[in-house]
Protein backbone atom coordinates (compact mmCIF):
# COMPACT_ATOMS: atom_id res chain seq x y z
CA UNK A 1 0.00 0.00 0.00
CA UNK A 2 1.06 3.44 -0.58
CA UNK A 3 2.07 5.60 2.58
CA UNK A 4 -0.47 8.27 3.00
CA UNK A 5 0.16 10.60 5.91
CA UNK A 6 -2.51 13.50 6.84
CA UNK A 7 -1.17 16.32 9.06
CA UNK A 8 -4.22 17.55 11.33
CA UNK A 9 -2.19 20.32 12.60
CA UNK A 10 -3.31 24.26 11.61
CA UNK A 11 -0.92 25.30 9.07
CA UNK A 12 0.45 28.05 11.83
CA UNK A 13 1.95 25.29 13.88
CA UNK A 14 3.66 24.39 10.64
CA UNK A 15 5.10 27.56 9.89
CA UNK A 16 5.59 28.39 13.31
CA UNK A 17 7.70 24.63 13.53
CA UNK A 18 9.89 25.59 10.30
CA UNK A 19 10.45 29.23 11.53
CA UNK A 20 12.18 27.77 15.06
CA UNK A 21 14.00 25.72 13.22
CA UNK A 22 15.49 27.81 11.03
CA UNK A 23 15.93 30.08 13.91
CA UNK A 24 17.79 26.92 15.43
CA UNK A 25 19.63 26.30 12.99
CA UNK A 26 21.01 30.17 12.60
CA UNK A 27 21.66 29.43 16.34
CA UNK A 28 23.44 26.65 15.88
CA UNK A 29 25.47 28.11 12.93
CA UNK A 30 26.31 30.99 15.34
CA UNK A 31 27.39 29.21 18.11
CA UNK A 32 29.52 27.26 15.74
CA UNK A 33 30.67 30.23 14.95
CA UNK A 34 31.50 31.73 18.13
CA UNK A 35 33.18 28.80 19.01
CA UNK A 36 35.37 28.62 16.59
CA UNK A 37 36.32 32.25 16.89
CA UNK A 38 36.90 31.49 20.24
CA UNK A 39 39.29 28.57 19.85
CA UNK A 40 41.01 30.75 17.30
CA UNK A 41 41.59 33.28 19.64
CA UNK A 42 42.56 31.19 22.46
CA UNK A 43 45.07 29.04 19.42
CA UNK A 44 46.50 32.92 19.15
CA UNK A 45 47.10 33.57 22.44
CA UNK A 46 48.90 30.33 22.78
CA UNK A 47 51.14 30.97 20.10
CA UNK A 48 51.82 34.22 21.01
CA UNK A 49 53.07 33.19 24.58
CA UNK A 50 54.90 30.39 23.25
CA UNK A 51 56.57 32.97 20.47
CA UNK A 52 57.57 35.62 23.61
CA UNK A 53 58.96 32.27 25.62
CA UNK A 54 60.94 31.97 22.26
CA UNK A 55 61.75 35.54 21.67
CA UNK A 56 62.71 35.91 25.83
CA UNK A 57 65.06 32.49 25.28
CA UNK A 58 66.55 33.89 22.17
CA UNK A 59 67.17 37.87 23.41
CA UNK A 60 69.05 36.20 26.28
CA UNK A 61 71.11 34.10 24.36
CA UNK A 62 72.00 36.96 22.43
CA UNK A 63 72.58 39.29 25.47
CA UNK A 64 75.07 36.04 26.65
CA UNK A 65 76.76 36.47 23.19
CA UNK A 66 77.04 39.76 23.54
CA UNK A 67 78.18 40.01 26.86
CA UNK A 68 80.81 37.30 25.76
CA UNK A 69 82.21 39.35 22.46
CA UNK A 70 82.48 42.22 24.57
CA UNK A 71 84.68 40.59 27.07
CA UNK A 72 86.71 39.05 24.12
CA UNK A 73 87.24 42.61 22.38
CA UNK A 74 89.30 43.73 25.86
CA UNK A 75 91.32 40.05 25.34
CA UNK A 76 91.68 41.09 21.43
CA UNK A 77 93.33 44.57 22.24
CA UNK A 78 95.66 43.13 24.77
CA UNK A 79 96.71 40.78 22.22
CA UNK A 80 97.15 42.92 19.73
CA UNK A 81 99.42 44.98 22.09
CA UNK A 82 101.38 41.84 22.87
CA UNK A 83 102.09 41.09 19.29
CA UNK A 84 103.65 44.72 18.52
CA UNK A 85 105.48 44.11 21.67
CA UNK A 86 106.68 41.10 20.38
CA UNK A 87 107.74 42.18 16.70
CA UNK A 88 109.46 44.93 18.48
CA UNK A 89 111.34 42.50 20.75
CA UNK A 90 112.24 40.11 17.31
CA UNK A 91 113.85 42.86 15.68
CA UNK A 92 116.17 43.51 18.79
CA UNK A 93 116.76 39.87 19.07
CA UNK A 94 117.05 38.38 15.67
CA UNK A 95 115.95 40.71 12.69
CA UNK A 96 118.73 42.68 11.61
CA UNK A 97 117.59 46.19 10.63
CA UNK A 98 118.70 47.84 6.93
CA UNK A 99 121.10 50.15 9.01
CA UNK A 100 122.73 47.45 11.07
CA UNK A 101 123.04 45.29 7.71
CA UNK A 102 124.97 48.09 6.13
CA UNK A 103 127.30 48.43 9.04
CA UNK A 104 128.10 44.84 8.80
CA UNK A 105 128.64 44.92 5.44
CA UNK A 106 130.47 48.10 5.68
CA UNK A 107 132.96 46.76 8.45
CA UNK A 108 133.55 43.95 5.89
CA UNK A 109 134.20 46.37 3.40
CA UNK A 110 136.69 49.07 4.61
CA UNK A 111 139.78 47.91 5.34
CA UNK A 112 141.40 47.87 9.21
CA UNK A 113 143.94 50.47 8.09
CA UNK A 114 141.28 53.15 7.24
CA UNK A 115 140.52 55.43 10.17
CA UNK A 116 137.36 56.45 10.80
CA UNK A 117 136.72 59.97 12.08
CA UNK A 118 132.64 59.56 12.35
CA UNK A 119 129.85 57.06 10.83
CA UNK A 120 126.59 58.35 10.68
CA UNK A 121 123.04 56.35 8.99
CA UNK A 122 119.91 57.73 8.80
CA UNK A 123 116.71 55.60 8.50
CA UNK A 124 116.39 54.87 5.15
CA UNK A 125 119.99 53.44 5.27
CA UNK A 126 122.07 56.44 3.87
CA UNK A 127 125.34 56.33 5.20
CA UNK A 128 127.94 59.28 5.85
CA UNK A 129 131.50 58.48 5.98
CA UNK A 130 134.75 60.92 7.41
CA UNK A 131 137.65 58.69 7.10
CA UNK A 132 141.30 58.95 7.04
CA UNK A 133 143.15 57.02 4.54
CA UNK A 134 147.02 56.32 4.61
CA UNK A 135 147.58 56.06 1.31
CA UNK A 136 146.10 56.27 -2.50
CA UNK A 137 145.96 52.34 -2.77
CA UNK A 138 144.08 51.76 0.30
CA UNK A 139 141.78 54.67 -0.63
CA UNK A 140 141.60 53.05 -4.40
CA UNK A 141 140.87 49.38 -2.92
CA UNK A 142 137.92 51.07 -0.77
CA UNK A 143 135.94 52.64 -3.11
CA UNK A 144 136.52 49.74 -5.86
CA UNK A 145 135.44 47.34 -2.65
CA UNK A 146 131.82 49.92 -2.05
CA UNK A 147 131.07 50.18 -5.79
CA UNK A 148 131.83 46.23 -7.25
CA UNK A 149 128.36 44.76 -6.71
CA UNK A 150 129.67 41.11 -6.14
CA UNK A 151 131.55 42.61 -2.77
CA UNK A 152 128.60 44.88 -2.09
CA UNK A 153 126.32 41.73 -2.78
CA UNK A 154 123.75 44.10 -4.57
CA UNK A 155 123.06 46.42 -0.64
CA UNK A 156 124.79 49.55 -2.22
CA UNK A 157 123.12 51.77 -5.11
CA UNK A 158 125.51 54.72 -4.98
CA UNK A 159 128.67 56.12 -3.78
CA UNK A 160 129.60 59.51 -3.62
CA UNK A 161 133.25 61.65 -2.68
CA UNK A 162 131.55 64.65 -1.06
CA UNK A 163 135.32 65.66 -0.13
CA UNK A 164 138.60 64.56 -0.49
CA UNK A 165 141.82 66.39 0.79
CA UNK A 166 145.46 64.72 1.37
CA UNK A 167 146.86 66.23 3.91
CA UNK A 168 151.25 67.38 4.24
CA UNK A 169 151.30 63.84 6.20
CA UNK A 170 150.18 61.78 2.37
CA UNK A 171 146.70 61.12 4.78
CA UNK A 172 143.88 61.19 2.65
CA UNK A 173 140.89 63.21 4.61
CA UNK A 174 137.85 61.23 2.99
CA UNK A 175 133.92 62.33 3.04
CA UNK A 176 131.69 59.62 1.50
CA UNK A 177 128.00 59.56 1.01
CA UNK A 178 127.02 56.14 0.20
CA UNK A 179 123.15 55.20 -0.22
CA UNK A 180 121.82 51.94 -0.29
CA UNK A 181 119.14 49.85 -2.61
Amino acid sequence: MAHISINLLPIEYTQTTLKQAKFYKVQALGIAIILLMVFLASLSVALRVLQNQNIKGVASGVSAQEQKINSLKDKQVSLLLLQNRLQVINQYLGISSKQVKLYQLLDKLIPQTVIINSFSVDKSGQIVISALMPNSLILDDTLNNLVDKQMSGNMISQVSIDNISRGKDSVYRVSLTIKPL
